[in-house]
């Protein structure tokens, strides 16, 4: 999946079933580009990009 800041393709899964944020359906994928955490969730029938943690690296 590529990543909806810097539009790199290198993320990871995240397991943090715990803590309630992801789900089969809506899984949480951290970008190794420039670590931003984000979801893709379901709102009315419309993907949207949930955003968990902010980049900390500028994209290029």
């Amino acid at each position: 999946m590529k990543c909806p800041n810097c539009g790199g393709r290198k993320a990871v899964e995240i397991d943090i079933h715990s803590e309630g944020f992801t789900a089969v359906d809506s899984p949480v994928k951290e970008c190794g580009a420039c670590g931003l955490v984000w979801r893709i969730k379901m709102v009315d029938d419309q993907s949207v990009v949930d955003i968990i943690k902010p980049a900390n690296k500028t994209p290029k």
